[in-house]
């Protein structure tokens, strides 16, 4: 399979390597989509021997476990290394399910700053109502962190290099915008440190006293030099603290993310995206602060899912075409058809094949020998998830009566398949024809 792997400082290239072999417990996902964080283009520049870089990935499940997602299901994962390929493998601890109203590109700028984003909220404690400085705050990071502090109630002070970089933190909830540390008009009850360097010193400065510094990276790649007697002038009493991302369940807190960005609640910045043949020009933006919010590169195109009403539409015509591939495709492998009455065909018929092989299948027998069931599609309307569908279905019955019924059904369907139908007809008539003898 191809693969991203380190070729020079810095620079990488597509080559062929080993196929993933997944060890007990992990999930095959084919990759989809994967994005690239900072501290990718640090490690790039002085590789380990056999290490491969990727962190964040989407895609689908094509290898499962008995306890993880089934083949097929959308996911994002956080993977210790080595995402940036065709297929990873991921244990079920570090994968999350996607509903189908994420695309591959925003769940993949997810994991890393967003749990980076989530679990500095969660280490600050309550936030409602308190000062908040921020520096580094363009980043992929920075973008989640003041959505979820702004909604929690934080008056977020966000440090930025430009008004450009900064516009969307505006949007999101931050308050104020400055371009410099020292610009930042403090007092502030917390102060989230990434840059490092001369950065820490002024940020720190800025506290109240018994305000608390959560150091959480150094942009800069600057060491970060204190003077004791400072802490005297404004923080004193101050606390720092040094925080790791990796504190917490990735399955969990991965999940909560999906949450909120499928309700709305946290909105991914994708600052570019560009297919993986680009990685290269990208990683170059990066290190040059070109971009602002993720970047995230792509393996493949997603084709977007039909609609319900279309769905619903397209497994009637080919019902009536006798299309029974397209049928089974309609189908989820786990969709349940309620039929009405007291016939034995009646009750639930539950999983794909005991709906397609024994409900219409069984039903098929019931006509005469060589003619064909006539099914005309006569009204279709869809409420989101839920389709009504009308059709008249007209055969000869195997005993010779004439079959001519009136049916409707509510269709339910998810991520582009139909799981659960109520069908609804007319029962006295299928006794009549098509069960003549009882």
């Amino acid at each position: 399979m191809r693969a991203i792997v380190p070729v020079d400082s810095g620079k990488v290239g597509s080559a062929e390597v080993d196929e993933v072999r997944p060890a007990a417990g992990e999930l095959v996902i084919e990759v989809a989509a994967f994005s690239i964080n900072r501290g990718e283009t640090f490690q790039l520049e002085r590789p380990r021997d056999g290490w491969r870089p990727g962190k964040d990935i989407a895609g689908r499940v094509v290898e499962s476990t008995s306890d993880g997602p089934p083949v097929g299901s959308r996911v994002v994962a956080h993977l210790p290394h080595s995402g940036w390929a065709e297929r990873v493998t991921a244990p079920a601890t570090q994968v999350a399910v996607l509903p189908d109203n994420i695309p591959f590109t925003q769940a993949a700028a997810l994991p890393l700053a967003g749990l980076t984003a989530l679990r500095l909220l969660r280490t600050a404690g309550s936030v409602i109502g308190r000062r908040i400085l921020l520096t580094g705050a363009s980043g992929g990071v920075g973008h989640y962190f003041t959505e979820l502090a702004a909604a929690a109630g934080a008056s977020v002070t966000a440090v930025v290099s430009s008004p450009e970089r900064g516009q969307r933190l505006l949007e999101l909830g931050a308050e104020t915008l400055v371009y410099d540390v020292s610009d930042a008009s403090g007092p502030f009850d917390l102060v989230l440190e990434s840059v490092g360097g001369s950065s820490l010193p002024i940020a720190l400065s800025k506290l109240t006293a018994g305000g608390q510094l959560i150091w959480f990276g150094q942009a800069s790649r600057q060491p970060v030099e204190l003077d004791f007697f400072n802490l005297f002038t404004g923080p004193e009493n101050a606390t720092i603290r040094h925080f790791h991302y990796t504190d917490g369940r990735d399955d969990e807190d991965l999940a909560t993310l999906v949450r909120l960005v499928a309700s709305g609640r946290l909105h991914p910045e994708l600052g570019r995206i560009e297919d993986w043949s680009q990685t290269n020009v990208v990683l170059d933006a990066l290190r040059n602060r070109r971009i602002r919010g993720n970047a995230v590169l792509t393996l493949q195109e997603e084709t977007p899912l039909m609609d319900p009403k279309t769905v619903v539409t397209k497994y009637v015509e080919a019902a009536a075409a006798g299309d029974r591939p397209t049928m089974r495709e309609s189908f989820a492998p786990d969709v349940v058809w309620t039929y009405p009455g007291d016939l034995p065909l009646s009750g639930e018929w539950k999983g794909r094949d005991a709906v397609l092989d024994e409900f219409l299948g069984a039903a098929g027998d019931l006509f005469a020998p060589g003619t064909r069931v006539t099914i005309t599609l006569t009204n279709v309307i869809a409420d989101g998830e839920q389709v009504f569908a009308e059709w008249t279905s007209r055969a000869t019955g195997r005993a010779g009566g004439a079959y001519d019924n009136k049916c409707a059904a509510v269709f339910t369907v998810s991520g582009g398949q139909i799981v659960a139908v109520r069908e609804y007809t007319d029962i006295d008539h299928t006794r009549r024809v098509l069960f003549p003898h009882g």
